[in-house]
């Protein structure tokens, strides 16, 4: 897969994702996906405050303009760290004990009539986050609390 269709994939697993209190107990997404949008809010704006800061405080140095360069890219990048690993992790296949629980959610969906999409192979992360967003909307809140 390439690195751009990775990136894509990590978003669109990061608007997935359900931010579920008890999933931040058991996955890590729910932590990495609250660091990634920070970054993306706020990384932008420390790109450009550090060339901006460099060039009140050090015009003429050119050292401190190539710090300042290295900085802002740095900071460019921390989102898009983020989001790289939320596509690795989005295509990658479920563990034993996680494809259990999958399928637990997947019958009791099914018992409310919901319509689960059939899958090609094991089932991966991006699978479970629908699979939980949908739970998430239709099951009530009794749910997330036997989870």
């Amino acid at each position: 897969m390439s690195f751009f269709t990775t990136l894509k994939t990590g978003q669109r697993y990061l608007k997935l994702w359900p931010l579920e209190p008890k999933l931040g107990m058991i996955f890590p997404e729910n932590r990495i996906i609250r660091a990634t949008g920070f970054a993306q809010k706020l990384m932008p704006f420390f790109a450009v405050f550090a060339v901006v800061w460099q060039q009140i405080y050090a015009k003429s140095d050119i050292g401190a303009l190539a710090v300042a360069v290295l900085t802002a890219v740095f900071a460019l990048c921390l989102p898009l760290q983020g989001l790289y690993w939320l596509g690795k992790r989005a295509d990658t296949p479920l563990s034993a004990q996680s494809a259990v629980w999958f399928e637990k959610i997947c019958v009791l969906l099914r018992q409310q009539n919901e319509v689960i999409m059939p899958l090609n192979g094991a089932p991966t992360y991006l699978d479970l986050a629908q699979v939980l967003r949908k739970t998430q909307q239709k099951l009530d809140r009794d749910f997330w609390q036997n989870l």
